[in-house]
């Protein structure tokens, strides 16, 4: 129990520190470079294990490993060109609005029954996300709604997690998306390319240390501990978010912040509980 908690908190420090360097230099690259080097970064640290358990590539579901892959990257491109132009606590918090996605979409997708107290819940995580980013005090810019797109995308991915959670291993889902991601961020290059220097090259192979350890530590975690105790420690991330946007770029949070954090972490956490409940209705995404 002790090593899921750690697990959880180790992926919750490598999540903030991936999206800080993102956040830094992202402006620097441009948005298929930063995917490219996130993704094959973390395979070659992880291409040992592959090679060790070669059976982690069979299997009967490559359309869903494709679209689960096909979400995850168009979020990881929405939240990679938001990231270094809103507040590194706004970033935070949308990305936790996940699992309000997961509770809309998980009717009409998986035919999932969902309650009416789930639907209060996830207008509370709404409303908790408008409070944060206050958009009467602050000129929101587009980059807010690609980050919202992004967490939406993100939870797409997620109810495909769990569909292929059904028959695949968590490696088998860990690897097919970073390979893929890799390939298909990588045709993208020629066009998206900008020469890095010395200094340039180290935070790329950075973001992908981080965020390949983090992915990594977080699978590591929910398989040894239920949810209900990994996500309150996954939650850790904005107290970094706040530590990071202090000292790196001063920015300091405000009340409404607070209470919006307040509202959504909340809610995600109520709605997160349900996540790891075997489905009970017909795979619609196979």
């Amino acid at each position: 129990m002790a090593l899921a908690i750690l697990c959880a908190f180790l992926a919750a420090l490598g999540f903030a520190i991936m999206y800080a360097l993102i956040k830094g230099v992202g402006v620097d690259f441009g948005t298929a470079q930063l995917v490219f080097f996130r993704s094959l970064v973390a395979l070659l640290i992880f291409s040992p294990m592959l090679l060790q358990n070669k059976h982690l590539l069979k299997t009967n579901r490559l359309k869903g490993h494709l679209l689960r892959s096909a979400f995850g990257l168009a979020s990881m491109f929405c939240l990679f060109v938001s990231a270094p132009h809103i507040p590194f606590t706004d970033l935070t918090l949308i990305i936790f609005t996940m699992p309000l996605f997961v509770t809309l979409l998980s009717y009409p997708l998986l035919k999932e029954r969902v309650s009416r107290n789930q639907y209060f819940i996830v207008i509370a995580g709404f409303i908790g996300i408008f409070i944060a980013t206050d958009p009467e005090a602050n000129n929101l810019s587009i980059y807010y709604l690609l980050a919202v797109s992004g967490s939406a995308l993100y939870g797409l991915a997620v109810i495909t997690i769990r569909q292929l959670g059904e028959t695949e291993a968590p490696g088998t889902t860990f690897f097919y998306f970073t390979i893929i991601c890799t390939v298909f961020s990588g045709c993208a290059l020629p066009f998206n390319w900008i020469s890095p220097d010395l200094m340039d090259w180290a935070y790329l192979f950075a973001i992908g240390v981080f965020g390949g350890l983090a992915q990594f530590a977080m699978i590591k975690a929910y398989k040894l501990a239920p949810a209900n105790l990994i996500a309150p420690v996954e939650y850790t991330q904005f107290l970094w978010a706040i530590v990071f946007g202090v000292v790196v770029w001063g920015e300091v949070p405000s009340l409404n912040t607070y209470l919006g954090a307040l509202i959504i972490i909340g809610a995600a956490f109520a709605l997160s509980q349900n996540f790891s409940k075997p489905l009970q209705k017909k795979d619609n995404l196979r």
